[in-house]
């Protein structure tokens, strides 16, 4: 068991150490002045304007900006790229083995690529036809 007394010193002896170690700091504050150069560029500066910079581009900035008309916003402008709307004489996706047989007549090969899945391929002279399970066009290849 502790002694109540080291306790008590062991306390006062952090309280002495921390109490000056807070009050030390002193509350920092600033004064920041917005001045301008000769060439009417902004300066920030910790002293008034005054001192190292231009009188007469400060008493410009201060002064009532001049009432000027404002611009016309510009209409807006369509940068949409334009959609060709599919060629009806040849095979788009979504399309059936139907539509596709009515286009382009009876493929070369057909091949089953998945047959777990129902995926067939249609091969023709210069393309190439995916069909999924449903029998509508999956994938298209033209070489």
């Amino acid at each position: 068991m502790r002694h109540p007394i080291l306790s008590v010193c062991s306390r006062g002896l952090a309280a002495s150490i921390l109490a000056p170690a807070l009050c030390a700091t002193a509350p920092a504050s600033a004064e920041i002045f917005k001045c301008f150069a000769k060439d009417k560029t902004p300066i920030y500066q910790n002293f008034p304007c005054q001192f190292n910079s231009n009188p007469e581009a400060t008493k410009l900035a201060f002064a009532p900006a001049a009432a000027t008309p404002a611009k016309p916003k510009a209409p807006p402008v369509n940068v949409a790229v334009p959609v060709k709307p599919p060629d009806p004489s040849e095979p788009n996706i979504g399309m059936g083995q139907d539509e596709v047989r009515a286009l382009l007549g009876d493929p070369l090969e057909i091949v089953q690529d998945e047959p777990s899945v129902g995926v067939q391929t249609w091969r023709y002279v210069n393309k190439s036809i995916q069909f999924d399970s449903n029998q509508r066009i999956l994938d298209l290849q033209t070489w």
